[in-house]
């Protein structure tokens, strides 16, 4: 009876991804702000205005703004000084995205696979996906603001396996937590039929997100893919190679890292100096992350 509850788990999640309008919708926070995006005339005070409209959302921003990193601690006192001192237009809209997007997928908060191990290294990626993007030799091939969302969104499959089907997603974290030399993604095909990066593409597109991040969710454990936007799909794999993601190796073991490095036209030492800026960050990221899963 169980085999078969699984399999009619796997069969409604599979017809869920191929109708859109079954999937959970994006919020309406995440809706006004890429709005605000697609508008050549946004302006900051517009941007403030949505961000606080959501109290949890205004207090991630300025938690982020207060980060070492930035220099200005606890003389960040509001959404307007977070953004324009600390973070900029860009950042700060590109961050506000991603975190009002999950605003509708609720998923547990521990294990492995838990809100908070997730939004964790999402948030590390996303940075350092931005920070690389930055030292690229031919930056009109990226924008780093892009960059930053597909590192953002690369794993919110994960969200929408747990928010869909929380008691399988339960059995796949005890899975990760019990056999952690196991490939996720193997386990993943055993739990659901189908990966975490499928998934969350289907999701990402029926949003109506950017393409590059469309693809970047859907090929980033595949950083030989050479078609379109294949830059972002790239720059995550490498950022999540160089954060050295547990469990989760990408499809690729026959390219090393320094030929992707190559490919990007991103020196060694650049990519080395962004590494270590995210690292010493890492108590922020801890806490913006337990933040987020509150």
């Amino acid at each position: 009876m169980e085999n078969r509850n699984n399999e009619a788990a796997k069969t409604n999640l599979q017809q869920m991804l191929l109708h859109p309008e079954k999937l959970p919708p994006l919020p309406e926070t995440a809706q006004a702000l890429i709005l605000l995006r697609n508008n050549p005339n946004a302006n900051l005070d517009e941007l403030v205005t949505i961000i606080e409209k959501d109290p949890g959302l205004a207090s991630f921003i300025m938690k982020y703004a207060r980060m070492a990193i930035f220099g200005y601690g606890e003389r960040i006192t509001s959404v307007w000084h977070a953004i324009s001192l600390a973070l900029g237009f860009n950042s700060a809209l590109n961050m506000a995205t991603g975190v009002a997007s999950a605003g509708c997928l609720k998923i547990t908060n521990r294990g492995p696979l838990g809100r908070i191990r997730i939004w964790h290294h999402a948030l590390k990626c996303a940075a350092l996906c931005r920070e690389l993007a930055k030292t690229m030799e031919q930056k009109q091939s990226v924008d780093s603001g892009l960059a930053y969302l597909c590192g953002l969104f690369h794993n919110f499959g994960y969200l929408l396996f747990g928010h869909l089907l929380p008691q399988q997603y339960t059995f796949l974290n005890d899975l990760c937590l019990y056999y952690p030399a196991k490939e996720t993604r193997h386990l993943e095909l055993q739990v659901f039929g189908i990966t975490h990066d499928f998934a969350g593409a289907y999701l990402i597109e029926a949003w109506q997100l950017p393409g590059e991040i469309v693809t970047a969710v859907a090929e980033h454990h595949f950083p030989d893919y050479e078609g379109q936007h294949a830059h972002y799909v790239k720059l995550v794999a490498v950022a999540n190679r160089l954060l050295q993601n547990e469990g989760i190796s990408d499809a690729c073991d026959h390219i090393e890292t320094a030929a992707l490095l190559e490919c990007l036209q991103i020196p060694g030492p650049d990519a080395e100096a962004a590494l270590q800026m995210i690292d010493s960050c890492l108590d922020d990221f801890d806490t913006l992350a337990t933040d987020l899963a509150a």
